[in-house]
């Protein structure tokens, strides 16, 4: 059972960071610090301010830390490596750290497709992965998982997933229209009393194939939640042995850190956690915003369980959802 440490109050996050940085890398080294630098105009993802607090501490202990994100699929400024990087340097990430964007990949095999894993973190021989836990509509949150399966790969792969996430038809509507009611893309309309399907419109996540009733609907590969899970565990394969992972579980938002307005705020601020157990850190993340909030959070939002994908990631990989809540 991996521990899982939990830091109730953020403003002690400084001084607890020499302790759990030094305890992981070696002094005079260079750590690759996997982050997702925020859509221009967002004001709830992690700021430079935030990020800068662990930069100092790993420059104090003379750890030289690079900044390090892949572009995005959808249209955006950071769909682009030159955009992306007008982007991060209006937002003040270049006077943090040194910063790189990059879409080069390293190919690997999973269970239901070929992806390619950022080959930054491929090639890193220290990582670190810092994560701000927030809602989304493909997989119910954001967190670790999330960071590294859909953040750490290629931007064609990331393309991928989403397409194989898609629906296809494999009897005929029933016409209940449930999907429709449910897309948080509304990209499903009913017409003549059946569902249609615009595909151009369809994002991929895979909840049409969850809700129907008479089983209708097909991914055509896999589920979102399994093929995030798949690329995820792909990065992990690559990576070092040994990676901390950080969740910040602050300015909780309905939306991901890819739209420029995230939405309502959906929980108060519950803290910061550590682990080296990417599975244990995004389900303890869940477990707690449950608890103080007295409900499924995310499950409720978006219609679909958010453990899903960490329960496959816990499948395709060592790691266990299993933890031990340690208070810091």
């Amino acid at each position: 059972m991996d521990k899982v440490y939990y830091l109730k109050n953020i403003r002690k996050y400084r001084s607890v960071l020499p302790k759990v940085l030094g305890n992981t890398y070696p002094e005079n080294s260079e750590v690759v610090v996997k982050l997702h630098f925020g859509e221009p105009g967002n004001k709830t993802a992690l700021t430079p301010q935030e990020v800068a607090e662990t930069v100092k501490v790993l420059n104090d202990l003379n750890i030289d830390p690079i900044l390090f994100d892949t572009p995005v699929a959808y249209t955006s400024e950071r769909s682009t490596v030159g955009g992306y990087k007008k982007a991060i340097r209006r937002r003040g990430f270049l006077k943090v750290a040194r910063c790189k964007i990059s879409n080069k990949g390293v190919p690997v095999k999973t269970k239901d497709m070929r992806v390619e894993v950022a080959k930054v973190l491929a090639k890193a021989k220290h990582v670190l992965v810092i994560s701000h836990v927030k809602g989304h509509e493909c997989c119910g949150f954001g967190g670790a998982i999330k960071n590294l399966g859909m953040g750490g790969i290629t931007r064609e792969s990331k393309v991928k997933e989403h397409n194989f996430a898609k629906p296809i038809w494999v009897k005929e509507c029933q016409g209940c229209g449930t999907c429709a009611k449910l897309c948080p893309a509304s990209a499903i309309k009913i017409v003549n009393g059946k569902a249609h399907v615009d595909l151009n419109e369809c994002m991929g996540c895979s909840l049409c194939e969850m809700v129907c009733s008479y089983n209708c609907i097909k991914s055509r590969k896999a589920l979102f939640d399994d093929l995030l899970a798949q690329a995820a565990c792909a990065v992990m394969k690559k990576m070092p042995r040994k990676v901390l992972y950080i969740n910040y579980l602050k300015n909780i938002t309905e939306h991901c850190d890819c739209y420029d307005d995230a939405g309502k705020i959906v929980s108060k601020d519950i803290g910061v956690l550590f682990s080296t157990n990417p599975v244990a850190i995004d389900k303890a993340s869940i477990d707690l915003i449950n608890k103080i909030n007295k409900k499924d959070v995310f499950k409720k939002l978006w219609n679909r369980d958010p453990l899903l994908h960490i329960e496959y990631a816990s499948k395709y990989s060592t790691f266990s959802e299993r933890y031990s809540l340690i208070d810091v």
